[in-house]
Formats: structure tokens, C-alpha cells, sequence
């Protein structure tokens, strides 16, 4: 994924605000896109929503499985964790740590029960650092040094932004908006209905859904539309599964 699109999209999707100063960061963030593009390699990630109606090969929705006690990662959601659950009955379920591991950018983010745990003094730091971002987007001063100073947040935040979704990605665990599901990250031992999951073959992938929407996306991972405004994105490393995601367009 090009760099100027991993940092645009993360700063919306992280899922994402839209800050009055986002057109003079796009200007003067030129050095967080180099630094978003170095990690971007590695992490290879940015889950997308697309619109529902069919994928993006007119290919149709992958359909819901049914509801079970223990839901396999797909469309419906992950374990007791369904797309429609609110932030406090996902906690109610234990398949989450009760307590966050982010809550930036409008969004509180998750570990799976036995994840990792929150690091209280990086969260501070976090919530510091987008507090400086924010002034920084909403300064008037038009001088060198001020647009230096404001493309070196720009730079950080980008960072931040790209360590937290690997970590996320990795580790797996639930995002929220507002109360409201809106990412779920599978852990390392999840699959899918079909059996797919982190290590599956480019090969299995594409036997198992290319003919239910799945398409390749310009950042080499694979979107599939799950309905009602839900997608699935496997991440790839090379031939092989890396990540899977769900996410809901905001």
C-alpha cells in the first residue's frame, strides 16, 4: 500500500476522525508518508470497508453462517463476539481483558483474554502526543518552524498509528466506536467456516471465496464483503494469510 494512502485512510479508520486541519496535514505531513510507507512494508495492513451489495467482482455477499455458542471469524463476528454487540455486553463476555489497550482517536481498543496488557505509560504518551497533534492541526501560524514542527507530530502520530495496528493485527482483540463495534482483529488460532486462517495459502484463500466477492486490493490483501456494511480483509505475506480483519465502514 502506498504510504499516502495507509496514513490518509489510518487517520480516518483507526478508525478514524476527521479533524478541521486535515487537508493542511495532508500538505505538511510529507515525512510522516515516508515513515508510514517504511512500515507499511512490514505491516502491510489497513483494513477497508467497501459498500455492500455484491464484491468488487460483482461476485455475491458471503453469507452469515449460523449462529453458534462459539462463532468461527467470518461475517458474523468472532466467538461470543458478534458485529452488532456493544462494548459493554462484549466485555460481558470474558472474551475480552476488561481494560483497554488504547483509547485514541475516538476509538477504545481491546486484547483478547490473554492478550496483551495495557501499558499505561505508552497510553499516556499516546493520548499526549494526538493531544499535540490536534493543536497542531488547528494552529494558524503559517512560519517554518510552526509547519516543521506540525509535520514532526504529523510523523510521530503516523508512527504510533502503524506500531498500534500491527500490534492490534497480531494479537487480535475488538475495537469501538462510540459503544459500537467497529474492528475485530482475529488472534493467531482463529479460522474461518472454511478453515482459513494466519498460514492458509494464497491458494486455499482464493478456492474458498473468489467465487463470493473476494478481490485483491491495491496493497496486495484480499477484501471481501460480509454485509451489512462489514469486510473482511486478509492481510498476505507473500503466498500466505498473515492477518485477517473484520471492519465496518464508519
Amino acid at each position: 500500500m502506498d504510504a499516502l494512502w495507509v496514513d490518509l485512510t489510518l487517520r480516518h479508520m483507526i478508525k478514524g476522525e476527521t479533524h478541521t486541519g486535515w487537508w493542511r496535514r495532508a500538505m505538511l505531513g510529507t515525512l510522516s508518508f515516508v515513515v508510514a510507507g517504511t512500515m507499511a512494508t512490514a505491516c502491510s495492513t489497513t483494513p477497508e470497508a467497501v459498500p455492500g451489495g455484491g464484491g468488487a467482482s460483482g461476485g455475491p455477499l458471503l453469507e452469515p453462517v449460523a449462529a453458534t455458542s462459539l462463532l468461527p471469524f467470518g461475517p458474523d463476528g468472532f466467538g461470543h463476539l458478534t458485529v452488532d454487540i456493544a462494548e459493554e455486553d462484549a466485555l460481558a463476555t470474558g472474551d475480552l481483558q476488561p481494560d483497554p489497550i488504547s483509547t485514541v482517536q475516538n476509538r477504545t481498543v481491546y486484547s483478547f483474554t490473554g492478550g496483551p496488557a495495557p501499558d499505561p505509560a505508552k497510553m499516556a504518551e499516546d493520548l499526549k502526543l494526538e493531544d499535540e497533534v490536534a493543536k497542531a492541526d488547528n494552529h494558524t501560524s503559517t512560519s517554518a518552524e510552526a509547519n516543521a514542527n506540525a509535520a514532526q507530530l504529523y510523523a510521530d502520530s503516523a508512527r504510533r498509528t502503524l506500531e498500534r495496528m500491527n500490534a492490534f493485527l497480531d494479537a487480535g482483540g475488538a475495537a469501538f466506536r462510540r459503544g459500537s463495534l467497529d474492528t475485530l482483529a482475529a488472534p493467531k488460532d482463529a479460522a474461518t467456516a472454511e478453515g482459513i486462517k494466519r498460514g492458509s495459502k494464497r491458494a486455499d484463500l482464493l478456492a474458498a471465496y473468489e467465487n463470493r466477492g473476494l478481490a485483491r486490493a491495491s496493497d496486495g490483501s484480499y477484501r471481501m464483503p460480509a454485509g451489512r456494511g462489514w469486510t473482511i480483509t486478509f492481510d498476505m505475506d507473500g503466498d500466505t494469510v498473515k492477518f485477517m480483519s473484520l471492519t465496518k465502514k464508519p
